[in-house]
């Protein structure tokens, strides 16, 4: 029979190679999360990106006309005014259209111009405090909603702040015609994110795996 102290080290190093076999594996997909299914339309229904360290690309795809999906995100540290946060990849100004949420499901940008490819979410230059943050993808004139109405207001294909009836509350719901034209799926490119969530290691082992190594 091994003695206490063979379990404790032979427990010991099962957890290190269980670690190493994580930060390889974060390692090995290469910071990219792809949507799980369907990604929820609303701050409660949200998909937890879960992964180590950043987040530098989101792959997803707008299932229907009225689908939107919704990711959670971190911001770590407070971004450099006038670089970009969140890029949506485009072809035409009348393709899917990017927004940008706080952790209590108020908003803080739309990203609606397609320029150089992109419609892109800059760091403004009012400091952005770190913290978790919500990204939404929807067609083009479907728009989020709060208790007294749209949030931000049909206007200027630009980034703006919200600045509709609804501009004060937090997310609720969409509402709008879609405009299905433009690129899905989708891919958006991240800067100064990290993932939402870190991954669980499950480790795994059984009195017979530790006898064929203390047989």
């Amino acid at each position: 029979m091994p003695t206490s102290a063979a379990i404790r080290q032979y427990f010991a190093t099962l957890a290190t190679a269980a670690c190493l076999v994580l930060v390889t594996a974060s390692g090995a997909r290469a910071q990219v999360w792809t949507e799980t299914g369907d990604a929820g339309d609303l701050i409660a229904t949200a998909q937890a990106t879960v992964g180590t360290g950043p987040i530098t690309t989101i792959n997803g795809d707008l299932s229907s006309p009225a689908d939107v999906d919704v990711y959670c995100v971190q911001i770590p540290v407070v971004p450099p005014a006038g670089l970009p946060l969140v890029q949506l990849q485009c072809a035409v100004t009348q393709g899917p259209n990017v927004w940008l949420f706080d952790a209590t499901g108020n908003g803080v940008f739309s990203g609606a111009t397609c320029s150089a490819g992109a419609k892109t979410i800059l760091a403004p230059n009012v400091s952005l405090a770190p913290g978790t943050y919500y990204i939404a993808v929807s067609y083009y004139g479907v728009d989020p909603q709060a208790g007294a109405g749209a949030i931000w207001l049909s206007g200027p294909p630009s980034q703006r702040a919200p600045d509709g009836p609804g501009a004060a509350g937090p997310l609720t719901g969409w509402a709008g015609t879609p405009v299905v034209t433009g690129i899905n799926p989708y891919q958006i490119r991240l800067s100064f994110t990290s993932y939402c969530g870190a991954p669980t290691p499950a480790l795994r082992s059984s009195w017979g795996t530790l006898k064929s190594v203390y047989r």
